[in-house]
């Protein structure tokens, strides 16, 4: 009998230790989840600019759009409809995520599942082409040909000029990049989710949820230097003091 009372309050003893030390050693159990999102968090900055989809259209342009400014669509509309011809204007988008900005965000459950808030997409246009396809004789030409716009231009084809139609040819990039962002966007959630939960399995996180940030605003970043180099050589282009003879 006083073995068993021994052996009850013995076990009450030990079990009122075990509480008391479990309670001082669970702070340093829930404080492992929070180094571990650290660690997680600084592996996924070392990546940087996460690109995770580019989708890519073409244009048909003819003489009956209404494209570029004011300045464009002087010569696009003599020069397509004069000549028979349409212009082709190619371009990609690239989603980008910058994941070293102060708005991602990442968080883990007891379950062991990071939660990651994306900040906006960046989004990088290129145009890759623009062409004018000459109907009479099937092929495709430069968008700016020194011949032609040197007949169209009293006084010849300045610098200015051209800059003026490459500046309306990415604002022109920009609008309709914007139409294709819009039909892409669902694809593009869908790539970033995929290529995040690669990306996490390698920092060893297995269960991940991501949330997409709206974009307050399309601003894309246009890369025009494929046709800043298609054109008339500088050579070509009048020179002011020539312009005043």
């Amino acid at each position: 009998m006083d073995t068993f009372v021994f052996g009850i309050l013995f076990g009450l003893l030990f079990a009122g230790v075990s509480a008391l030390a479990f309670r001082r050693a669970r702070p340093r159990r829930e404080a492992l989840p929070a180094r571990q999102v650290h660690s997680f968090v600084t592996s996924l900055k070392a990546v940087g600019d996460l690109s995770v989809f580019r989708a890519r259209t073409k244009e048909i342009i003819t003489a009956s759009d209404h494209w570029f400014g004011d300045f464009g669509k002087k010569y696009l509309t003599w020069l397509l409809s004069t000549k028979q011809m349409t212009m082709i204007f190619e371009f990609d988008v690239d989603f980008r995520y910058n994941l070293l900005s102060p708005e991602m965000e990442v968080t883990r459950d007891d379950t062991g599942t990071y939660y990651i808030t994306l900040p906006p997409p960046n989004h990088e246009v290129r145009i890759i082409d623009l062409r004018v396809h000459s109907e009479g004789k099937t092929e495709f030409l430069p968008w700016l040909m020194p011949d032609l716009v040197g007949r169209f231009f009293t006084g010849g084809f300045s610098v200015e000029a051209k800059n003026m139609l490459i500046d309306e040819a990415k604002q022109e990039a920009a609008r309709l990049a914007s139409g294709l962002v819009a039909v892409a966007q669902a694809d593009a959630q869908i790539s970033a989710q995929k290529t995040l939960e690669i990306v996490a399995r390698s920092f060893g996180a297995h269960r991940i949820a991501v949330h997409f940030t709206p974009s307050a605003e399309f601003r894309p970043h246009v890369d025009a230097s494929v046709i800043e180099r298609i054109g008339p050589h500088p050579s070509e282009f009048e020179k002011p003091a020539d312009r005043d003879t």
